[in-house]
């Protein structure tokens, strides 16, 4: 077992031994999960709650007070209809429970496509030390959303950072 010890500049140095993730500090980072993966397909977005292609990422928690901060990011094409405000909601599940919703991410007014840079995060406290995926969701009210679009080059990146409690 290692102690850190704290020096007089205020950076921790570790005494001899392998560092437990026990010793760390509250809020050291103790591991990091990425998907980036380019989706085999891009996904549409409809009027029903989707799982977006591909945005998904699983870390296994180290202890059950740890917390986990995870970030979504990618891009979409958005094309709108003339006469209304095209709602566009947002969610992350972990498992089957949504942890954070955003009824209204954005909207588009027009009937031309629009970009729609995506970029969504939260920290969870998921309580567990069992493998856990974290997915990301969207919808549209009409209108219509393309996530990931140009999957050959432009696949989103899922990132999952457990932190110490």
């Amino acid at each position: 077992m290692a102690t850190l010890i704290s020096g007089s500049t205020g950076v921790n140095k570790v005494q001899a031994g392998a560092i437990e993730t026990s010793d760390l500090p509250a809020g050291s980072v103790v591991q990091v999960v990425q998907n980036a993966l380019n989706p085999s397909a891009y996904t549409t977005v409809g009027q029903s709650w989707v799982a977006i292609t591909d945005m998904d990422v699983t870390i296994t928690p180290a202890s059950t007070s740890n917390k986990v901060l995870v970030t979504f990011s990618g891009g979409g094409a958005v094309i709108g209809s003339a006469t209304n405000q095209d709602k566009i909601g947002i969610r992350i599940k972990r498992g089957s429970t949504v942890v954070r919703s955003l009824g209204r991410y954005g909207f588009n007014r027009n009937d031309d496509y629009s970009s729609l840079p995506i970029f969504f995060t939260y920290l969870d406290s998921p309580s567990t030390t069992s493998a856990t995926t974290y997915t990301l969701e969207m919808l549209i009210d009409s209108g219509g959303l393309h996530i990931n679009r140009d999957a050959v080059t432009n696949g989103g990146v899922s990132i999952a950072q457990e932190i110490a409690g």
